[in-house]
């Protein structure tokens, strides 16, 4: 045996430990790094001559350094690197330039950079790990259904390079419209395929359906104005269809897609009227096919602008077109509007000016400013009858007289009052007085009006006398709540006796179409006649007709050249314009037509006919959720004027511009942005859009041209995530759906979501489909989304100013139904007990100023047991086992309510309850 020293010993020990360090430096190492394939398919695009190639963080950002292969040819790419433990961004590059990049899907980049960068998170365990996406996309190719399903956000239309290609993000498949362009599409699928016909616009929905047949949205071809928006069911017989297509103008704009199946019953005079609009494919139309047309009416067959026919199972047909819209019209010859009807059908230009397609070749209303309005007024009582678009109608009208006391709060100008008399004189509103909603005495539940209309009479007279003397220089504005034909003879009645304006000219204004739908239609609960809601619609529509008979009977001698309007003259108009199609849009349609029918022997120059709801279709975008906006009030008002005022008072020029914050529908995205103007509106949309003055201004042709554009800061918006329509919301990937993300409520429309989620603190945004809304509270927010049609996938991104705390020192309420909890004063509401303050228990109405209107939200609730009200803030509480505690809290007011005949109550409120609220008019 071979003898080791003791130094022997310590150096071959040394040296293990030196190999042994080195191993393990060298296995840490290895573990350290993890081999990462990156694959990107190019979802049929062709590859660049230089190849594709991967750039990122661990490679230097050299877009040229690290090609990728596709050796298997089966059009995926891919690199495989060894990459140590950490956090890296990348992108794709079809060539070799940046320029040649992807852009990648917000929901799926980072936003540090700015860049947008994909990103991946390398573990410390070696793991091999995989990146497969489609290029510019979050997912694989196969995975991602093509670009002509993808709906594009507003003013972006679908690349028509890219409809067949894979794509689920508004970068991959959409670009913006130009001014001078409108993008529309077409998507048509049989019943095997989907069984839907969609309509759209730059990114906005026209109409959609899922009735069988063949559905028809008709245009006017200067503005690409809605007139028409019909399913026929060719399946069944084409007669209606021949008919309507023999009727439709020359130069119309013509959209088709069928849905189910549009083809057993398709007579060859009905195809040969299709290829009249430019349908060259319709002759070939088979069972349950799918098909899409975009053309216009001609005399001759024709070319279309884009048509596609696909036979069952083969999928969507998707046509898409561009066409041409004009910025502005050119100058015309005044209409003839102090006549029995005057021309209402017309086309509104991007700058808000407004042609009407008169028999003539087309005219112009001519244009009262406020000044032209306050001299034709002075010393007129204007007095207007119906429900909620006539209450806009004379807030409209308000503002214009009285522009500089236009934004002032002031009780029931947005509901909550039978009945509004004001007095304005040189500009100033000297007298303003309301009978509110709560008095039972008015409520109309009879076909008489109340049970006892001699008891309301005298409330409305009483109020009425209280006014300031008439004089020649005051402008009287008086709006009789009037849902049904009845209290409209009340008007005439109290006008016809008040001797302190018996001096005045009357102008009179009367709708009264909606509530009869309202209550047979809709089925709501706020009816206030309940037995309209459970009679067949042929009975409603006998006493429809049976009520307004009297009533257009009494104008004829009140509106006669001899009777109380004289001078001024009355105009009796149809329902507003509302997009509500299927059973209830036709019942609008219907009872509008027994309108029209009723007044043809009857109209005047000074009983004039005034088809609103035509001039509302002349500018669709211009109505939201059933009410138009103030666009399209002043246009109407505009219309009115040309009967009540001779022509002499009237502009010269024609071309106008309007200037507010809140003029257009999209003067701001939602209901939050909105009330950054208005704080004091009750919680609709239309309500908002109409609470500040929107001034129309005659200008020259040479001063349209060089007016400016306000921009706006807002407080709050929402944007599309990857679109937006289409897509359901996720978390930090398409998989991660936690239901610890959202609160799921059941709201009527999109927009009452998106409030929803803006009173909520904690809410980053919401996804909707068919009455469920999703407040998401995620704290790191929205990051992914994946295509799911019917869905919509909003983020929420706020900008909140500093606010301010309004004390509140009364508790004066209205409503014999509020009772205070432990004194009322300075209390806030509690549950079950002193630290019970469940979001669950209640709801947040905001831009409430009011107590009395606090209440008012309560009894639009279906389930409401009281309120907490301060100044701006409205808690509804809903908790089933009501309100059992309060705390002291300076500046609130909390109050329980008896749900003691509850739906007696709801039925004297003016607005309906929230889930019904997108259908009035």
């Amino acid at each position: 045996r071979t003898l080791v020293s003791p130094e022997q010993q310590l150096h071959s020990f040394n040296m293990a430990m030196v190999l042994l360090a080195a191993l393990q430096c060298a296995m840490i190492a290895a573990v350290a790094a993890a081999p990462v394939t990156f694959k990107v398919g190019l979802g049929g695009r062709q590859a660049a001559p230089e190849g594709v190639h991967l750039t990122g963080s661990f490679q230097g950002w050299d877009p040229a350094a690290t090609a990728m292969d596709d050796a298997d040819m089966d059009q995926i790419f891919e690199v495989t690197l060894e990459l140590p433990e950490g956090r890296y961004e990348f992108k794709f590059i079809n060539g070799n330039t940046f320029e040649q990049a992807e852009e990648v899907p917000e929901s799926c980049s980072e936003v540090d950079s700015t860049h947008f960068n994909r990103y991946i998170s390398v573990a410390s365990d070696g793991a091999p790990e995989e990146v497969h996406v489609c290029f510019s996309a979050c997912m694989p190719c196969g995975e991602i259904p093509t670009c002509k399903q993808f709906n594009c956000a507003a003013g972006f239309a679908l690349k028509p390079a890219m409809l067949d290609y894979p794509g689920d993000s508004q970068a991959s498949c959409c670009d913006q419209v130009p001014n001078d362009l409108k993008g529309v599409v077409v998507r048509s699928a049989g019943w095997s395929d989907g069984n839907r016909a969609e309509f759209w616009m730059n990114g906005d929905l026209l109409y959609a359906t899922g009735t069988r047949g063949l559905t028809v949205v008709e245009l006017l071809p200067k503005s690409q104005t809605v007139i028409l928006n019909k399913t026929f069911d060719t399946y069944s017989d084409s007669s209606e269809l021949e008919s309507y297509l023999s009727s439709v103008a020359i130069g119309n704009l013509i959209l088709m897609g069928a849905a189910d199946e549009a083809s057993t019953a398709f007579s060859s005079e009905a195809k040969n009227l299709v290829a009249l609009c430019g349908g060259q494919l319709i002759q070939q139309i088979g069972y349950r096919s799918s098909y899409a047309l975009i053309g216009q009416k001609a005399d001759s067959p024709g070319q279309p602008f884009a048509e596609v026919l696909l036979p069952a199972g083969s999928g969507q047909a998707v046509a898409i077109a561009r066409v041409e819209v004009p910025e502005t019209f050119p100058e015309l010859p005044f209409c003839e509007t102090a006549v029995a009807e005057p021309p209402m059908l017309g086309t509104l230009a991007e700058d808000g000016n407004l042609q009407l397609d008169a028999a003539t070749g087309g005219c112009r209303y001519r244009v009262r400013e406020t000044s032209d309005a306050t001299e034709c007024l002075q010393g007129s009582w204007v007095v207007v009858t119906g429900s909620s678009n006539a209450l806009l109608m004379w807030n409209t009208l308000l503002m214009m007289l009285a522009p500089s006391e236009a934004g002032d709060q002031r009780t029931g100008r947005f509901g909550g009052a039978h009945l509004l008399d004001a007095v304005i004189e040189d500009g100033v509103i000297i007298h303003y007085a309301t009978v509110r909603s709560w008095l039972d005495t008015c409520e109309q539940s009879t076909a008489h009006g109340a049970v006892n209309e001699t008891a309301c009479r005298m409330t409305y007279a009483e109020t009425l006398n209280n006014a300031p003397a008439h004089s020649t220089k005051r402008i009287r504005l008086t709006m009789f709540l009037s849902f049904y034909w009845a209290r409209t003879g009340t008007a005439l009645d109290l006008i016809e006796t008040n001797q302190a304006w018996a001096a005045a000219k009357v102008n009179l204004l009367v709708q009264v179409v909606a509530w009869y739908i309202v209550c047979n239609g809709i089925k709501c609960d706020c009816c206030h006649r309940p037995n309209l809601v459970t009679l067949p619609e042929e009975e409603v529509v006998v006493l429809f007709q049976n009520e307004m008979a009297p009533v257009l009977e009494r104008l004829g001698s009140f509106c006669a050249p001899t009777g109380r309007a004289a001078g001024h003259g009355c105009a009796v108009a149809t329902n507003s314009f509302t997009m509500a199609g299927g059973t209830l849009g036709a019942m609008f349609s219907r009872f509008n037509a027994l309108l029209t029918e009723a007044l043809q022997t009857r109209k005047t120059p000074t009983l004039r006919y005034v088809d609103i709801y035509t001039l509302g279709a002349s500018m669709p975008e211009e109505t939201v959720q059933g009410h138009g906006t103030q666009i399209l009030q002043l246009w109407t008002w505009q219309a009115l004027l040309g009967g009540f005022c001779p022509s002499s008072i009237a502009r010269p020029e024609s071309q106008v511009q309007f200037d507010g914050p809140l003029c257009w529908k999209t003067s701001v995205t939602d209901l939050a942005e909105c009330k950054t103007y208005s704080t004091y509106t009750g919680s609709s949309f239309w309500q908002c859009l109409n609470s500040q003055p929107c001034s129309l201004t005659v200008v020259s042709t040479q001063t349209l041209a060089t007016t400016s554009t306000v921009t706006t800061t807002t407080m709050a918006r929402f944007e599309p995530v990857d679109g937006g329509v289409g897509r359901a919301c996720r978390g930090s990937s398409s998989s991660d759906n936690s239901a610890q993300y959202f609160d799921v409520v059941s709201v009527p429309t999109l927009d009452e979501c998106k409030e929803l989620c803006t009173m909520k603190q904690e809410c980053v945004g919401v996804e909707y489909s068919g009455g469920r809304c999703e407040l998401w509270t995620r704290p790191e927010g929205i990051e992914a989304s994946i295509p799911l049609d019917g869905f919509t996938c909003l983020r929420l991104v706020r900008n909140l100013p500093s606010s301010t705390i309004l004390s509140v020192t009364t508790t004066n309420t209205i409503s014999p139904y509020f009772f205070p909890v432990d004194g009322g004063i300075d209390r806030a509401c509690r549950g079950a007990s002193s630290s019970d303050n469940l979001p669950s228990n209640y709801y947040v109405v905001g831009g409430i100023y009011e107590l009395a209107d606090c209440q008012e939200a309560c009894l639009q609730a279906q389930l409401c047991v009281g309120i907490e009200f301060s100044a701006g803030r409205c808690e509804v509480w809903t908790r089933p086992n009501g309100i059992q505690a309060s705390i002291a809290l300076g500046g609130f007011t909390c109050m329980r309510y008896s749900m003691e005949n509850d739906a007696a109550q709801k039925r004297r409120l003016f607005l309906a309850p929230r889930e019904h609220s997108g259908y009035y008019a």
